[in-house]
């Protein structure tokens, strides 16, 4: 039940830095950079470090999940 918990956390991140992710490629593409964009921007990078953290179990609730 752990492993299966620790597996919805990650396809709910992974899913979550997609949609951050083309977000931000339609930001950039309509080359509009209000503060808005950029904040959302910097936000996709963060969550893509958490995500990746999430992914390769660097934080002490996943290693509790895998075990």
């Amino acid at each position: 039940m752990k492993k299966f918990t620790f597996f919805l956390c990650c396809l709910a991140s992974t899913l979550v830095t997609a949609y951050m992710c083309y977000e931000s490629w339609l930001l950039i593409n309509a080359r509009s950079f209000k503060i808005h964009d950029i904040a959302w921007m910097l936000g996709t990078f963060g969550w893509v470090v958490i995500c990746f953290n999430i992914i390769t179990r660097q934080y002490r609730w996943t290693v509790y999940l895998c075990k």
